[in-house]
């Protein structure tokens, strides 16, 4: 930069020494030509160099706290599963085991969704998903011998009929959405002609389209043999014959439908029809079934009436069996029971777990000692936590990992 200075102050001198000095006294006092040139040399230096570009800074980010919102049962669930068949008209005299009149049916939900009730997806929660909305209380929706016309079925514009019990039960869900629309619906396809039935064969376009409302809606669709067999007389042979014939016809309706989308979210769980059960080989075909997709036997239901009442525990207790969960028949007795004994119901809480490293999620250890500083530090209360996919008990004073 000094070099610079001396050649612009150099040329200045050089310039001024050419010119004509004026004849007459300046008008102003004499400039300093060569402070002034210096100064233009500094001036012209700093340009350059602020033209010279800088290394730009940039700011450390913020590092956002990660947390995980854990579910928390301070005590076991017990999740009361209630069995329906069928649907009877008001002017009934009265609900039975088997048909339910639709005013109590109606009356039956709005009890329960004010008991804190609330329904769950009954396969979720045997896969391990114990989530319900904070402070209510777990409950299934199950059918059986899918598809009777009171049941479920479409009018003349593809629309469920308004005097079929789904549709209430769906219409109620759309007016309490706190209670919910979920079932379990266990199909027994060939013992009955969908409709009245007809010569050419539209009832299996009329039941493939209510099949596929229910699939759409959140009514999944399961397995009670093809022809609602007695089990208990039954070969091994029959009653595979029966679970494989109900599947693939339930799978054929589809993919003429054209729905064949809806196949990969088939479940494989069995309810025993008429509660008879099978023995020996028989029994071991049935606890064997693989659905045409390879899917292994989750689930099988028994079925008992409220004098023997029983609740499905949940999934990590040394209590449940899936291969026997138990139901509730006759169901005006059942919700009955289960409004004035409310209190016995656990609900469950949610808790923020963290601040955590978003990578170590996965590690056990690691969300172990994460739940201990939680409940040590009073965020979160002591009980079961469900977290990632992993059950911690964590209520007599140790934190155990369950199964």
């Amino acid at each position: 930069m000094k070099n610079s200075a001396k050649y612009i102050l150099s040329l200045v001198l050089f310039l001024s020494a050419c010119s004509e000095r004026p004849t007459t006294a300046p008008l102003s006092p004499p400039i300093d030509i060569e402070a002034t040139a210096l100064a233009m040399a500094y001036t012209m230096a700093a340009e350059t160099m602020a033209a010279v570009p800088t290394e730009t800074q940039i700011p450390t980010p913020t590092e956002i706290p990660f947390f995980l919102t854990t579910t928390i049962w301070s005590e076991d669930a017990r999740v009361p599963i209630i069995n329906y068949h069928q649907f009877a008209p008001n002017s009934s005299e009265k609900s039975t085991d088997h048909k339910i009149r639709m005013e109590d049916f109606i009356d039956g939900m709005d009890a329960l969704n004010q008991a804190g009730f609330t329904l769950i997806h009954l396969e979720d929660w045997i896969n391990g998903d114990l989530y319900v909305p904070e402070g209510r209380r777990p409950l299934v929706f199950t059918m059986d011998d899918v598809f009777y016309n009171n049941q479920i079925r479409m009018d003349e514009n593809g629309e469920p009929r308004a005097d079929t019990g789904l549709v209430l039960a769906w219409q109620y869900a759309q007016e309490h959405p706190e209670f919910g629309f979920k079932w379990s619906l266990f199909s027994n396809l060939g013992d009955k002609w969908y409709a009245d039935g007809d010569a050419e064969g539209k009832w299996k376009e009329e039941l493939a389209k209510t099949i596929v409302w229910a699939l759409d809606h959140d009514a999944r669709i399961y397995n009670h043999t093809y022809r609602h067999i007695r089990m208990d007389i039954s070969d091994a042979a029959g009653i595979l014959w029966e679970l494989e014939q109900n599947d693939l016809f339930l799978r054929e309706l589809l993919v003429n439908a054209g729905r064949e989308d809806l196949i990969p979210s088939l479940g494989n769980m069995f309810a025993v029809p008429f509660g008879y059960w099978p023995t020996g080989s028989g029994y071991n075909a049935m606890t064997n079934y693989i659905t045409p997709e390879g899917k292994p036997m989750l689930a099988i239901f028994d079925i008992d009436w409220p004098v023997r009442i029983k609740f499905m525990a949940p999934p990590y207790s040394p209590e449940f069996d899936p291969m026997k969960i138990p139901r509730i028949a006759m169901p005006p007795e059942a919700v009955e029971y289960l409004v004035e004994h409310q209190a016995e119901f656990p609900t469950m809480v949610s808790c923020q777990v963290g601040p955590l490293d978003a990578e170590q999620v996965s590690n056990q250890e690691y969300l172990k000692d994460a739940i201990h500083a939680s409940i040590t530090s009073g965020t979160c209360p002591v009980g079961i936590y469900i977290i990632e996919g992993y059950t911690f008990d964590v209520r007599q004073g140790a934190l155990q990992l369950m199964d």
